[in-house]
């Protein structure tokens, strides 16, 4: 059994996401930072759950009422076991009783803590991530039980060894390929675009808000499909990039379009951060 004894600042239950649901309206979810979700499966692989804890700014204090195998990844935290200090992307093994805590975020600001072990928790739609009102809550609270369906036996197993790059944590240069209404921006506006720096305005699981000088008008557009990663230009001048939690349809222009590994930079920057788009097709 898992005991929240902190919830942190926002800390959600996530896992591949409901595939085969946005027809409709229901959102992806799922881990912001694929690139880190899919470490975690990677060095702790357990076929029974593909459930993590996404923890964001600042982590969540467990007690583990049974012996557990764990990893973070993602963005690093300060973090330690009964006050001995970890380290990310490293196996542990926690004794029955342990008490797991994460605190702020140094590098980034999404951490994934998977355990190896399977939680007992109802899926909505094939699904256990987090999304009112889909599930009944949002986010971790102070005093949430999971119990354990099942857990290894043997702890003592080889973990996979992995040669982890997170230079993609520090990048402030975020590729994109052009989006389904970027010929709706002139040459110049397009240049303008790929040239100037934009700055992390807000965030949240639906979306970044970007800041840009950039303006244009664009009247009657037709509500479009809206994938994670779309980068959308409101006749404000803000840009709107899709991230996990994003709605299924919308009506500003289509601007561009952010690869996976990008999408992954851009989910671990914080407010006031600043990035610039490079377009790979150019």
């Amino acid at each position: 059994m898992i005991e929240v004894i902190k919830p942190g600042y926002y800390t959600s239950l996530q896992d591949q996401g409901r595939r085969g649901y946005r027809h409709l309206g229901v959102p992806l979810a799922g881990p912001m930072d694929a690139k880190a979700y899919a470490l975690a499966m990677a060095l702790l692989p357990y076929q029974n759950d593909s459930s993590v804890f996404e923890c964001t700014l600042i982590g969540p204090s467990l007690r583990l009422h049974q012996p557990l195998r764990f990893v973070l990844t993602g963005g690093t935290m300060e973090a330690t076991l009964d006050d001995r200090p970890l380290v990310m992307n490293r196996v542990y093994v926690a004794e029955k009783g342990s008490e797991l805590s994460l605190g702020k975020s140094t590098e980034g600001i999404r951490t994934y803590l998977r355990f190896e072990a399977e939680l007992k928790v109802e899926k909505t739609l094939g699904s256990v991530a987090y999304f009112s009102p889909i599930t009944t809550q949002n986010q971790l609270r102070k005093g949430d039980v999971f119990k354990l369906n099942s857990s290894p036996e043997q702890l003592q197993t080889n973990p996979v060894h992995l040669k982890v790059d997170t230079a993609y944590l520090h990048q402030n240069r975020v590729e994109v390929i052009p989006g389904p209404d970027w010929s709706f921006l002139s040459k110049k506006q397009q240049q303008q675009l790929l040239s100037e720096q934009h700055q992390v305005v807000s965030h949240s699981r639906m979306g970044y808000r970007l800041s840009t000088s950039l303006k244009v008008k664009a009247d009657q557009l037709l509500s479009q499909l809206v994938l994670p990663g779309m980068v959308q230009l409101t006749p404000g001048g803000e840009l709107l990039v899709a991230t996990a939690d994003c709605q299924v349809t919308g009506g500003y222009l289509q601007v561009l379009q952010l690869t996976e590994t990008s999408l992954a930079c851009l989910v671990q920057k914080r407010e006031g951060d600043l990035l610039t788009f490079q377009n790979t097709l150019q």
